[in-house]
């Protein structure tokens, strides 16, 4: 019995040992699996934003060649110096002018001459990338960007762009890296101001000095010092049109599709090993099903929160912006959902946005929405009419559309200065005009949805915002919602909704979401519930001053900003002067400024002011000043900060950044609507 109980004993210790090294083996091994995955996302992550960061560049680009041949076309003198002086005042590199032959005949280069004993470089001899240049003198392009790359006469890094010339032949402009990332560099930060997901890796940008420019890792980031991730991150550097790029991923996200890897190898192993130890199997088995469950609703959480971090999610989203609010917010019904909203700058003084909704729900339809989304922005990002965004997405979308989706979409540009807006309704929902205390829906022939036929034309409606008006845009999750006897919410409760709420501004969406699930109320949210607010503000009330750092202009300051907010009420001017007061002293006594200028700014809709102050002093950000103990006696406080946090919490919003050398804080107060 006792030698029986120790074979026993034996074989059970060999089992448990073979198994653990089992496990061991494949804790090791999956662990470089996921650890080649990461690595192989990180570059597929690479491939679409370079492909983002490259059409930025160009596009910089293509707008300083243009200014190039201009100033040619209006007599600009093309000898050499005179063209070497045109590259610094434009902030490129060099600039070429090409004959119809593709032969540079001027140059700020005087290697690309004529010279004794050698001909000019001509672009259709040279063969390679320098020959594609020849399709702005065939007639096929009137605009050719290359890649940053070295230069086959001199061997510097240069990245060339051309454009077509209408008297013949075609004017190049080359950038070095460092004008590169001059030109580009407020694009590249526009490009991907909206782009946040807090604490699970991303995307950062950087300066060839390591600033930061944009930071999709951690918000309000930018211009700090940019510092590689520690250990905890698998992460790649990629250098895209000399900008330093950096993709990272957190090491705990790949841990976890190792661990359930494992589970489920345990798993087999235990189904095998059954005989010896039933009980274990099945406790086993047991286990890993719960891990998978869990894993399971783990990644579709994580597709949700991607889905949404695709989203613009921070609002305001442009602080800067006086000109118009916007609102968004998006409710899905199941864990990933097939609606989306997008606003943008389209130019200097365009914004489009839309609200889409995509046909089915759950993954599918979450696919086909981030495709729609990633389309439609990279089109009307060009500058091309809103027709021609729609009619060429439509085309693209219907291209190996195998499942036959489709997608709705209303969109909107809207010029920022005249409050001018041009539409098109791919088969959606009106939306609402909100105008003079009165909501009603926008009612115009709607086109076909996009990805169901290619060829398509799409119709430009055109629609003028006084000060004040508001468009509301909405997915059918809201009219369709029924309640417990199958009764849909419906497009006469949402104008009532919005007729008869009193909110304003962000609070219009929760009023309309909170009276669709009143009616709701005992019945499962049936649809995603998708809204955005436009509010068109007008053009704004300026007055700017210039100021030396002295106790002289301080007051002259205090003086000149009570004369600018004199309408204003009583208690919002005393809380404008007091927070002014506390930084314009800062300025004068701790700043080490030679100068200094105040802005200030009065919208309505709602009444609101917004103070601009500028220094060139030592760089000093208010906001990251740690605020005092105020639970604590005077005696026991550290000297100062006290001001700063009267201004953090008197005004709203606050802003700091640095650019140029210069401080520049901005501060704002709505006090009506």
């Amino acid at each position: 019995m006792m030698a029986r109980r120790n074979l026993n004993l034996k074989i059970a210790l060999s089992v448990l040992s073979a198994f653990a090294l089992s496990m061991a083996f494949t804790w090791f091994l999956h662990g470089h699996l996921s650890e080649r995955d990461a690595y192989a996302l990180i570059d597929r992550t690479f491939e679409d934003v370079e492909s983002e960061i490259t059409d930025c560049v160009n596009e910089r680009l293509v707008l300083q060649c243009m200014a190039a041949r201009e100033r040619l076309d209006e007599g600009h003198p093309d000898d050499t110096a005179s063209l070497q002086e045109l590259a610094r005042e434009l902030r490129v590199t060099e600039v070429s002018i090409v004959d119809t032959k593709g032969d540079i005949v001027r140059s700020s280069v005087p290697d690309y001459l004529a010279a004794p004993g050698r001909p000019a470089f001509n672009f259709a001899a040279a063969g390679g990338m320098a020959a594609e240049m020849m399709l702005l003198v065939d007639g096929r392009e009137t605009e050719h960007c290359q890649p940053y790359r070295s230069n086959p006469v001199n061997g510097n890094w240069r990245k060339f762009v051309g454009v077509w010339r209408p008297t013949g032949g075609f004017v190049e402009i080359g950038c070095d890296g460092a004008a590169l990332r001059s030109l580009a560099r407020s694009s590249i930060v526009d490009l991907f101001r909206n782009w946040h997901v807090n604490g699970t890796g991303g995307i950062v940008v950087t300066t060839a000095s390591g600033l930061v420019l944009t930071d999709y890792a951690e918000p309000n980031r930018e211009g700090t010092q940019w510092n590689e991730p520690d250990e905890s991150f698998f992460w790649k550097r990629m250098d895209i049109e000399s900008f330093p790029t950096y993709v990272m991923i957190p090491k705990g996200s790949a841990a976890v599709q190792r661990d359930v890897l494992v589970g489920a190898t345990a798993t087999l192993n235990g189904a095998a090993l059954v005989f010896v130890a039933l009980l274990v199997g099945l406790v086993i088995s047991s286990f890993v099903r719960q891990q998978l469950r869990a894993q399971a609703a783990k990644e579709l959480k994580m597709a949700k929160d991607i889905q949404l971090a695709a989203l613009p999610n921070v609002f305001p989203p442009f602080p800067d912006e006086t000109r118009f609010d916007i609102w968004a917010s998006m409710e899905t019904a199941k864990e990933v959902g097939g609606d989306f909203y997008d606003f943008y700058f389209t130019g200097q003084d365009r914004v489009l946005f839309l609200v889409a909704d995509v046909s089915g729900k759950g993954v599918p339809a979450a696919m086909f929405m981030m495709r729609a989304k990633t389309l439609i922005k990279s089109i009307a990002q060009t500058g091309k009419p809103l027709a021609h965004v729609f009619e060429e997405a439509n085309d693209a979308l219907c291209e190996g559309n195998s499942s036959n989706m489709f997608v709705t979409v209303w969109a909107g540009e809207i010029n920022t200065r005249t409050g001018l807006v041009t539409y098109v309704n791919a088969g959606h929902n009106p939306p609402v005009l909100r105008r003079g205390g009165k909501s009603e829906y926008l009612k115009s022939q709607p086109s076909l949805v996009l990805g169901a036929m290619s060829g398509v034309s799409y119709r430009v409606y055109e629609l003028s915002l006084a000060p004040g008006d508001a468009i509301y845009l909405y997915t059918d999750g809201i009219t369709e919602q029924p309640n417990a006897t199958g009764e849909l919410y419906g497009e006469k409760r949402l104008l009532k909704a919005l007729a008869g709420t009193t909110a304003r501004g962000k609070a219009v969406l929760g009023a309309v979401l909170a009276d669709m699930r009143r009616h709701g109320a005992g019945a499962e949210q049936a649809d995603d519930c998708t809204q955005l607010l436009i509010r068109y503000r007008g053009q704004p009330d300026v007055v700017s001053y210039e100021y030396v750092p002295t106790m002289k202009d301080l007051a002259k300051a205090t003086a000149d900003l009570d004369a600018a907010i004199k309408s204003v009420p009583e208690n919002v001017r005393t809380q404008m002067m007091v927070a002014a007061d506390e930084i314009f002293s800062n300025i004068v006594r701790y700043s080490g400024a030679t100068s200094w200028s105040l802005t200030v700014e009065k919208t309505r809709y709602p009444d609101s002011l917004r103070l601009i102050i500028t220094d060139d002093g030592q760089a000093f950000d208010p906001l990251s000043h740690r605020d005092p103990d105020t639970t604590l006696c005077a005696g026991e406080r550290d000297i100062g900060g006290l001001g700063i946090l009267i201004v953090k919490k008197t005004m709203s919003p606050v802003t700091y950044r640095r650019r140029n050398g210069m401080n520049i804080l901005s501060m704002g107060k709505v006090y009506g609507d």
